[in-house]
């Protein structure tokens, strides 16, 4: 009796055992994908001041140059201060991302202008000035601001406030490689695009010129 009552404990207990060690596979399959998808986020992102920024001596009109030989369809300027914490994000968290930079990339020569530096810029008429006066004479005295510059060296459009997501940016250069900056405002396009959080409000706040 001893033996057979042994022999059931053992018998219930199996399933038991089977099911613990099921639920400790998947915990580990889980955590092993969490753990590679984390890992690839990562592989995902890079250096915006060296993958996403031109690194340039401050001539803009040589590096607009550089744009048309190179067949894009214009310039980016991101003007920034040190002290921005939205500047700070856009560049850890939207120049950083690889998309973004490869897309980008392939169509704009992009450069961060501070607006409180000393630094000598050329601009495209061709006068060297401080940075800080550039931006001065080109009416940015808040930050983030983007602009979109054609091969002629005209502003076509300036974005201003702080893009949120890699997402939203690729919709940006979306907005402006299909031109659709001459038939609609960014909010309408970016709402078309599924821009929106929860309330159905634009995602990143935004005040545009066009």
């Amino acid at each position: 009796m001893r033996f057979s009552r042994s022999t059931e404990t053992s018998g219930a207990a199996a399933p038991d055992v089977f099911f613990r060690l099921t639920a400790v596979l998947v915990m580990l399959c889980i955590c092993s994908l969490a753990w590679s998808t984390a890992f690839a986020e990562e592989r995902e992102r890079r250096d915006a001041r060296e993958y996403f920024f031109t690194q340039t001596f401050g001539d803009l009109p040589e590096e607009l140059q550089v744009a048309r030989d190179s067949d894009k369809l214009g310039m980016l300027l991101f003007f920034e201060a040190e002290s921005c914490p939205y500047c700070q994000h856009m560049v850890r968290k939207v120049f950083s991302d690889r998309e973004v930079q490869d897309w980008y990339g392939e169509r704009f020569v992009s450069i961060a202008i501070d607006i409180h530096g000393d630094v000598e810029m050329t601009d495209f008429d061709g006068v060297t000035l401080p940075s800080k006066i550039i931006a001065d004479h080109r009416r940015v005295f808040l930050t983030p601001v983007m602009t979109f510059v054609d091969l002629e060296g005209n502003e076509v459009y300036r974005h201003l406030g702080m893009i949120r997501t890699p997402e939203e940016m690729l919709v940006l250069g979306e907005y402006i490689a299909g031109k659709h900056h001459y038939l609609m405002e960014y909010r309408t396009y970016a709402e078309e695009r599924g821009m929106q959080d929860e309330a159905g409000a634009l995602m990143t706040p935004v005040g545009e010129s066009e």
